[in-house]
């Protein structure tokens, strides 16, 4: 599905989160630069990568990611999906959670990443699509 370098390094850094917490704080730590700002829905904004792993529960080790969407413009990324994210023992953190989202990408790594969904929903029993 992506279609460019950018795409491309967006979908490499979704899907490879995990299968273990190292595993996605190495994922985290690889496509992100040290000054990468993180925004989410109800969260601080994260500057730098200190505080985006301070923010990432510790036993998050696992996301499964579907694209809908992706599009490109420059140096952004948007990326329309649905993800489920996993704690080390298997219970859901996010089950079916529909995203959408904007990196802004800088010499081949995200330097910005804002996601954009309803933080009621976390929990779906499936997804609409």
């Amino acid at each position: 599905m992506p279609a460019t370098d950018a795409e491309r390094v967006v979908h490499a850094f979704l899907t490879r989160m995990g299968p273990a917490p190292a595993d996605v704080r190495k994922t985290v730590d690889g496509f992100l630069t040290d000054d990468c700002v993180w925004e989410n829905p109800g969260a601080p904004v994260c500057r730098g990568k200190e505080e985006i792993f301070a923010l990432l529960p510790a036993d998050f080790a696992r996301l499964e990611v579907r694209f809908r969407h992706m599009a490109t413009a420059g140096d952004t990324v948007l990326a329309e999906r649905i993800e489920s994210m996993f704690r080390a023992d298997g219970t859901p953190i996010a089950l079916n959670l529909k995203v959408m989202a904007a990196f802004d990408l800088r010499a081949g790594r995200i330097a910005a990443w804002r996601d954009y969904y309803d933080h009621t929903h976390l929990i779906s029993e499936r997804p609409d699509w």
